[in-house]
């Protein structure tokens, strides 16, 4: 998953400061395509956090208490479908 904004009609994925610049984009501007990209990303990872907590931890400790392969299974499935669910900003 990648961010994006737009600016001057234009949708961009590069959230660098030395790319804004060029784009013409102010300090204002700049600023506040960095706090949607902070602000975004932040709830992502809240949600992935909240999914590992309720979803995955307890698959996680079934298997420490089973030790078997399914169980392992379980929840390396289960943290692959967060993950996939609740993807991180490509940089």
């Amino acid at each position: 998953m990648s961010f994006s904004y737009i600016y001057k009609g234009v949708t961009h994925t590069d959230h660098s400061v030395d790319y804004m610049q060029n784009l013409g984009m102010n300090q204002e501007q700049i600023e506040s395509v960095q706090s949607q990209y902070n602000f975004e990303r932040e709830q992502v990872l809240c949600k992935r956090q909240k999914a590992y907590r309720e979803e995955s931890d307890p698959l996680y400790m079934e298997w420490q208490f089973d030790q078997t392969s399914e169980a392992e299974q379980a929840w390396r499935s289960k943290v692959e479908e967060i993950k996939a669910r609740f993807p991180l900003f490509e940089d």
